[in-house]
């Protein structure tokens, strides 16, 4: 069930599904997008929340708010707003690094945490690069990057209204609002990640081109409570290409 709700000032389009336990879910840089069977998937188990972030999939964006940092404040906002006591939350890509922001800020709402291939981090050198820089790719290389069969991820834009379109493009601004410098991380969050006191998965497909194994357990060695999980045939989004897998996966982890 789609929903427009107001936090803290703030139009967001709001996907619920399911009941039971809550589960907040932060999407990656494509925004929810128009089809979602991991959402269902989590349902099953879970009262799913999922906002589209503002600027992605019909979701305000105010000037006020521009940076990763008021995206984790507007996150702590929502679950308040909604109430959640023992909730999980689960983000994937660029939603894995709002999630990351706003449990070291307070994760009091929250008892299990899954970050799938999260963004958001710099453990190397300067001239490091641990985050596949996406601009630079043509597109088949891009697609063999994300997915571990790009023929999941085609999409055929010519076929979308342009109601859709202009949302699709709303999201590739909004991300580069949020993350184009420094590209895709906050220099100092990984000082910070010990105040993420609780149990945490770091989950990445096997095929992910984006970010790699190393990457991800720098993300275990810093985190108080973690432990990594590769999902077979997947890329960057293991929600979406293993949808039952993933919410296995989740509810494995996160099991009270």
């Amino acid at each position: 069930m789609a929903n427009t709700i107001s936090i803290s000032g703030v139009d967001l389009a709001i996907e619920e599904r399911g009941q039971g336990r809550p589960l907040l879910f932060l999407h990656h840089g494509e925004g929810l997008g128009a089809e979602r069977p991991w959402l269902d998937a989590l349902a099953a188990r879970y009262r799913v929340i999922a906002p589209n972030l503002p600027g992605w999939g019909g979701s305000e964006l105010p000037l006020r708010i521009s940076s990763v940092e008021d995206l984790a404040y507007l996150t702590l906002d929502l679950a308040e707003a909604f109430e959640m006591q023992n909730a999980v939350i689960v983000g994937n890509s660029f939603g894995g690094w709002v999630a990351a922001e706003a449990l070291v800020r307070d994760p009091s709402r929250f008892s299990a945490a899954v970050f799938a291939a999260p963004f958001g981090c710099k453990f190397g050198a300067r001239t490091e690069r641990e985050i596949c820089d996406m601009h630079a790719l043509g597109h088949d290389a891009l697609m063999a990057a994300l997915w571990a069969d790009p023929v999941r991820g085609a999409v055929d834009l010519t076929a979308k209204p342009e109601s859709e379109l202009a949302q699709i493009a709303q999201g590739k601004e909004a991300l580069a609002l949020f993350g184009w410098k420094p590209y895709m991380h906050n220099p100092r969050l990984k000082n910070w990640l010990h105040r993420v006191k609780i149990p945490t998965l770091l989950l990445r497909g096997a095929a992910d081109g984006i970010v790699d194994a190393a990457y991800i357990q720098n993300w275990v060695d810093r985190l108080p409570d973690a432990r990594a999980e590769t999902l077979a045939d997947a890329g960057h989004y293991p929600h979406w290409e293993q949808p039952e897998a993933f919410a296995a996966a989740v509810a494995g982890f996160a099991a009270p």
